[in-house]
């Protein structure tokens, strides 16, 4: 038997771009789920807040000095948004217009001072 060469070890396992933009994701999935006490609808919302990043034009995201923050506060004005809004409901689960299942639950009434705050 022939041993297998061993490649020297790597300073980082990773990217550390790649490690950054894998916890920006989790931390933005962490706090929608806290927000929506749902999986689906948290996921939901972070996909929302990436395609309105993407979306933007590259002048206005380089007038942006912190992303993330820019990140979470538009995250939390959608998780707002969903929880305020009037879905249409089906068998006890709220929809979205998509037609994904999103939440459940009456809309809880204290996210009004998070959907005022000022914009980041």
């Amino acid at each position: 038997m022939v041993p297998e060469s061993r490649r020297p070890p790597r300073s980082a396992p990773l990217p550390s771009a790649f490690c950054a933009v894998v916890a920006e994701r989790r931390l933005l999935e962490n706090i929608a789920h806290c927000l929506l006490d749902s999986a689906a609808a948290a996921e939901y919302a972070v996909r929302e807040t990436y395609v309105r990043w993407y979306t933007m034009q590259d002048d206005e995201q380089d007038r942006i000095d912190r992303p993330v923050t820019w990140l979470v506060g538009t995250l939390v004005r959608i998780c707002v948004g969903l929880l305020e809004s009037d879905p249409r409901r089906t068998g006890g689960q709220i929809v979205d217009r998509a037609g994904h299942s999103a939440l459940a639950g009456p809309v809880p009434r204290r996210w009004r001072a998070w959907r005022d705050a000022p914009k980041l």
